[in-house]
């Protein structure tokens, strides 16, 4: 048997060629002909593909608007259930057609058709489906939910509506190989979104509920032209996007005439995302210069563009243009070379350097403002004027590892990342830097190839610096206000260790931890992040009670802190004016669960899985400073709390068939205030949002299911 093109051998093949062997090693238990006959019906076995077919039913009893936002069980009732995996085989031609469904009665549902014929042609066609639901529970008077012009009324009469978006997904490919080595792909993917979710205006005061409209098209396409020998590997060729939105603008009528004037004002005209569209041109390859040295490359230059004309509710600025004219040029080049100089010694070097050149023309748009003199949101300075930002980022990377007796290798690395930002134009409210550079320097110890214990040790340190911060200039008349360095471009010491540990002791049992403890300390700026530490650890369980019982159990717990200074600046009269205050944020997520499976009977197999999962956010804010009265309040704490409990039990009627039941119980809880009896304007609009309560959700499951060649 021969291999076409550049594909390998099919599975199949292999595992015939494997069990062959087997059982000649075991030649003196069986006799030639018995042995012949074994292997014989393994080949078929293998070679001949199994389908399988899935169908039943299932109950939801309890049902929580966030256990089914996303996998299709949202209200209480009956389910199909439904799954299929056909696949066939012409063993002469060595043609494939396989067809696959999941969740089928589902609106969450995945179907796929392949063919193909091996090492000459392929091509598939797929088609999906979910939905996402909104879990808050919205009760409003809002008239045109999801449509382009919604009436915002305080005296229509209030119902509660459940929001959603439907995401449908269409792709079709192939792929062609033609010998010597090259093959032709070609993708095409469309993806549809339609519905509405949560979308609003406000002004200081004045908050209204709207929707936001969703009637969109996302459509990518690859053709990509494929080399390979036991030398080189070359692929090439071009990507494409286009998105197309077919609601551009939002129309609002009634709500605050105070606030927000009159239809048509400009505030009662809103605009949607504009549509896009993106091009690639692209090649990769490596290219194996011996046994021992090897080097890989990618080049692509890519170009964004999104001209929309822009919504017109007012006479256009004199000199503006009546689009953005947006274009982003991207050139990204990427190049590494490993090498084997000697038998214990590796070595690997890697450059990045990617530019995002920002093309898009300068024009004044609003009317300049100059800055206030005194410190205050709402008269901060403006020029007008649209601001290109550019990027450009070069990182590169030296690595060598050497291999000691006993399994243990040891590693260190260097690396060093250069990024330069355009500054923008006047009237900046934050510091802004256009230079930074990183060095991370890391050394780890690994061993492997142990019969019962693997793992590795790492340490990695790394530096942040950068240019000189260009100030704020908002208020300059004065003094700078707000001097936050961010989290993108502040300087920073990090110190990281993680360890992994792959324990075998004995023949029942393994264990697997991975443990990461990680320091930032922050500097350069009185104000914005100070220090921040994050840990996380990981244990995994697996351990054999009998030939008949398996358990399992992990646990997990993530944890970050962060400190951080701030200034207020929100008035010009005590008390609030010039505050200073500490932030403690801490989010901390811990879970854990174990599973037990089983075949107390030959014919029965059981499993129950549990699992909890708890997600806490700590925000402390106190005041440090400033000459305000006044006290920042600290946020309330919240928490997300989940218990799963699945339990299956599959009987097999024969060699081909089974039946199987499946429970599910789903408890979730949250003291989450963000949305608690949230209410907008009482007197243009009166919507409320609130959490959904807790539930406990119950599914109940049953199929048959039948296997078959």
């Amino acid at each position: 048997m021969k291999t076409i093109g550049s594909t390998s051998l099919y599975p199949a093949v292999a595992l015939t060629a494997i069990a062959a062997s087997l059982l000649t090693m075991f030649s003196p238990v069986y006799g030639q002909s018995e042995m012949a006959a074994r292997t014989d019906e393994l080949r078929r076995d293998l070679a001949t593909p199994e389908s399988r077919v899935s169908f039943g039913l299932g109950a939801l009893s309890g049902a929580g608007r966030r256990f089914g936002q996303y996998n299709g069980l949202h209200k209480d009732g009956a389910y199909g259930l439904f799954d299929l995996a056909l696949v066939g085989r012409d063993e002469a031609s060595g043609t494939w057609l396989k067809l696959k469904g999941r969740n089928l009665g589902l609106d969450n549902r995945e179907l796929r058709f392949d063919h193909e014929q091996q090492g000459r042609w392929a091509y598939y066609l797929g088609v999906s489906q979910f939905k996402n639901r909104e879990p808050l529970i919205v009760t409003t008077g809002l008239q045109g939910i999801g449509a382009a012009r919604q009436t915002v009324s305080a005296i229509a009469p209030k119902r509660t509506v459940d929001l959603s978006r439907t995401y449908d997904q269409y792709s079709f490919g192939s792929r062609s190989f033609f010998g010597n080595g090259f093959d032709l792909r070609i993708d095409f993917r469309q993806d549809e979104k339609r519905g509405e979710r949560l979308f609003g205006r406000g002004t200081p005061g004045t908050m209204e509920f709207l929707t936001e409209p969703i009637d969109r098209s996302t459509r990518q396409w690859d053709v990509v032209l494929g080399f390979a020998n036991p030398v080189v590997q070359l692929s090439g060729g071009y990507s494409g996007s286009a998105f197309e939105n077919r609601i551009p603008r939002l129309d609002i009528v009634g709500g605050s005439a105070a606030a927000f004037g009159a239809a048509p004002t400009p505030l009662n005209v809103m605009a949607l995302p504009p549509g896009n569209q993106a091009h690639r041109l692209h090649l990769a390859g490596g290219y194996n210069a011996s046994g021992s040295l090897r080097t890989t490359f990618k080049a692509s230059y890519s170009v964004a563009r999104q001209n929309e004309a822009f919504i017109q509710t007012t006479p256009t600025f004199a000199g503006s243009r009546g689009s953005l004219e947006g274009k982003v040029a991207t050139s990204l080049f990427f190049a590494d070379v490993t090498a084997r100089p000697m038998e214990r010694l590796d070595l690997t070097a890697s450059l990045r350097f990617e530019d995002q050149d920002d093309k898009t023309p300068a024009s004044r748009f609003i009317t300049a403002a100059a800055p206030s003199a005194a410190p205050g949101l709402g008269t901060a300075g403006v020029t007008g004027f649209n601001i290109p930002r550019s990027h450009k980022q070069l990182k590169g990377l030296v690595e060598t590892g050497y291999r000691f007796d006993d399994g243990y290798r040891l590693v260190g690395a260097l690396e060093q990342e250069k990024i330069s930002r355009t500054i923008p134009v006047k009237y900046r409210r934050i510091g802004y830097r256009e230079k930074t550079d990183e060095t991370q320097a890391r050394i780890e110890l690994k061993r492997m190839l142990s019969e019962t214990l693997n793992g590795s040790l790492a340490w990695v340190h790394s530096v942040r610096g950068g240019s000189d911060y260009s100030d704020d200039t908002y208020a300059k008349a004065t003094s700078p206000t707000n001097q936050v360095g961010s989290l993108m471009w502040a300087d920073r010491q990090r110190n990281k260790l993680r360890l992994t540990v792959d324990w075998l002791p004995a023949e029942q049992w393994s264990l697997q931890l991975i443990g990461d403890l990680a320091d930032d300390r922050y500097a350069g700026r009185h104000l914005g992040p100070r220090h921040g530490r994050a840990s996380f650890v990981s244990a995994d369980l697996a351990y054999a009670l009998s030939e008949k019982w398996k358990l399992g159990a992990w646990l997990s717990q993530e944890r970050s802190l962060t400190d951080q200074s701030a200034r207020s600046d929100l008035a010009a009269a005590a008390p609030n004016p010039n505050i200073l205050w500490d932030a403690r944020l801490l989010n901390l997520t811990s879970a854990w669960g174990f599973n037990l499976k089983g075949k107390p009977q030959a014919s029965l197999e059981l499993g129950v899985d549990l699992s909890a999962a708890i997600n806490r956010s700590v925000q402390g804010i106190d005041k440090t400073g400033g000459v305000g009265t006044a006290s920042p309040a600290s946020l309330p704490d919240f928490y997300y709390r989940q218990l799963t409990l699945k339990l299956f039990a599959d009987y097999a009627l024969d060699p081909y068939s089974s039946v199987r039941g499946d429970l599910i119980y789903d408890r979730r809880r949250t003291d989450d205030w963000t949305w608690r009896n949230w209410v907008y304007s009482a007197v243009s609009d009166g919507t409320t949002l609130s959490q959904p309560p807790a539930k406990n959700t119950v599914f109940l499951g049953a199929s048959y299911r039948y296997r078959f060649r």
